[in-house]
């Protein structure tokens, strides 16, 4: 058995009083994590349905109240999980409409929940029925990548698999304003790096998912910038309680609405920020000197209906099937 927290395994002992997590202190920061990632959104977003539970509801609950109302809390979080699933049953009937946007189809759907949990399956189902989605496999080669002329290294495609070096931008995507772009990737030396708003090449948005130093503990890194006129300015480098390792599958997750962006990896929110000096653009990948990295897939989805940002905020939070199955 492994803690649905740091994923170690569970001492023997310890299974005795709790099958779910290896430590008390790792059962209450799953829950201030969810906590905090239905935050972030309620924050961005404004929620306006009543059914659902809001982080002030949960993080304002009086101690001696929790055990009364986690039951409720319980009920209606699958009330609205029964809702977003009935829409989407709903979507699927005939439809008259005509002139629909093409879109490719997302990423499999997790059905198994798995490390991704609940709200990465609930995502994957209704993305397609909420906006159209771009998905690039590489298939092609870099056709549809703009980049300038190379007088050196330049992007290299083998196995299916993309190395980046100078930025390239994704064309479809550069008429964008809102939209969630989701890739995965590996780090091969350094970092993994991308863009997001780029309407050209000499304006973007970027960040950088950094491995700090050796060793198995704590080694993570995000870097934030942006380039305006083809200057870099307002370089940010936080800290992340994750462990990278090279040669490891990442997906990134990052959500671009107005002047606010959420990043996420594997699920778990790491970063939130405004700006808003870049209002539109679409998104890209590049690598910096003494960097490497590998990119297997990329889509870019738009999210413009209230049940879209509520759904693609669901894949933030982790609801790990064991700790579902312990409430009452």
């Amino acid at each position: 058995m492994v803690c649905a927290y740091c994923r170690k395994n569970i001492g023997l002992l310890r299974r005795l009083k709790d099958q779910q997590f290896c430590c008390d202190d790792h059962r209450q920061k799953l829950a201030s994590r969810s906590a905090r990632a239905l935050r972030e959104a309620e924050d961005l977003y404004g929620f306006e349905d009543t059914r659902l539970p809001t982080w002030r509801s949960i993080t304002q609950t009086k101690p001696e109240d929790k055990t009364e109302r986690r039951s409720g809390y319980a009920a209606t979080v699958f009330a609205s999980v029964a809702v977003l699933l009935l829409l989407v049953a709903l979507s699927q009937l005939p439809s008259g409409a005509s002139g629909r946007r093409s879109a490719s189809p997302a990423p499999e759907a997790n059905l198994h929940g798995g490390q991704d949990g609940m709200g990465q399956m609930l995502s994957n189902l209704i993305q397609s029925k909420t906006s159209g989605t771009l998905r690039e496999d590489f298939r092609a080669g870099f056709v549809d990548w703009e980049g300038l002329k190379q007088t050196g290294a330049d992007w290299s495609l083998a196995g299916g698999e993309v190395r980046p070096a100078a930025l390239r931008v994704w064309k479809p995507s550069t008429s964008l304003s809102n939209y969630e772009m989701e890739f995965m990737g590996q780090i091969d030396r350094k970092s993994m790096d991308w863009a997001f708003r780029a309407p050209d090449l000499r304006n973007y948005y970027a960040t950088k998912l950094v491995i700090t130093k050796p060793g198995p503990l704590p080694n993570a890194g995000l870097v934030r910038f942006i380039v305006l006129d083809g200057r870099e300015r307002e370089r940010v480098e936080l800290p992340l309680p994750l462990t990278l390792e090279r040669g490891t599958d990442y997906r990134v997750r990052v959500s671009v609405r107005g002047d606010h962006f959420l990043t996420s990896v594997n699920g778990q929110l790491v970063s939130s920020w405004t700006d808003t000096r870049l209002s539109r653009g679409g998104i890209g990948f590049f690598s910096e000197d003494g960097e490497s990295s590998v990119v297997k897939w990329v889509s870019v989805s738009e999210r413009d209906s209230f049940l879209a940002r509520l759904v693609s905020h669901f894949s933030l939070i982790s609801f790990p099937t064991a700790a579902l199955a312990s409430l009452p």
